[in-house]
């Protein structure tokens, strides 16, 4: 019983895969409350258009933003799937935007304002939670944003693996515009944020698939040249 969780374990999350995976949560932790804590009590810009002000507000999608947790464990667990050259690639392309989004964060803090959830069903209370737990009456760290890069890279990260099955793609697919979608209709964020989190990931996903750019992270990692 023992060797065949070993073998399990071993198929789905190498060692070689560990300590990336590791490294991304917490460069995530760090980034998304370290720039909290060095930019509370400076002004926070507001980017919300008439578009986002048209977005109804749909508590209902609550379900899908805080799925998006072992979504995202599933997705990048399943990123190594692609071999070592290309999870390599695929840490590379999350490390550079999870930086951008630092710098992003630091010179331009952002927030916007949540609408008051007055109802009393069960999504409403939760999404309530979500509010509280997440910033309050001051969110920050909205543009871009990483909810939906990471959903979004999520997808990319399993799309055209032989090695996952056809069904879960497509899944992967659906689940990270849902998640998408959630951001905008819960007031998490606005489009701007959204936009910059999909353009990053798209740009940086092509960067990293060409040449050997990504080297950087094969020699951090390996420790080898």
């Amino acid at each position: 019983m023992k060797t065949k969780l070993k073998d399990l374990l071993n198929e789905y999350i190498p060692r070689w895969t560990i300590l990336p995976l590791v490294t991304i949560l917490a460069v995530n932790c760090l980034i998304y409350w370290g720039s909290s804590a060095l930019t509370a009590g400076r002004y926070h810009y507001d980017l919300t258009t008439a578009f986002d002000r048209a977005v109804p507000v749909l508590p209902a999608f609550v379900w899908f933003y805080i799925l998006a947790f072992p979504f995202w464990a599933a997705g990048y667990i399943l990123a190594a799937r692609r071999g070592r050259d290309e999870f390599y690639r695929f840490v590379a392309t999350d490390l550079t935007i999870h930086f951008i989004c630092f710098i992003c964060f630091i010179l331009m803090p952002t927030t916007n304002i949540r609408p008051e959830i007055a109802g009393n069903t069960l999504s409403e209370k939760v999404l309530a939670l979500v509010y509280a737990l997440d910033g309050g009456n001051a969110p920050s760290n909205l543009f871009p944003s990483i909810h939906c890069y990471v959903s979004w890279l999520c997808w990319r990260g399993v799309a055209g693996q032989e090695k996952v099955p056809r069904w879960y793609q497509k899944f992967s697919l659906v689940f990270a515009i849902l998640i998408i979608i959630s951001t905008q209709v819960l007031k998490q964020h606005y489009i701007a944020d959204a936009v910059a989190a999909l353009v990053l990931v798209e740009g940086f996903w092509r960067f990293y698939q060409k040449g050997q750019r990504h080297r950087w992270v094969y020699r951090i990692f390996s420790g080898k040249k």
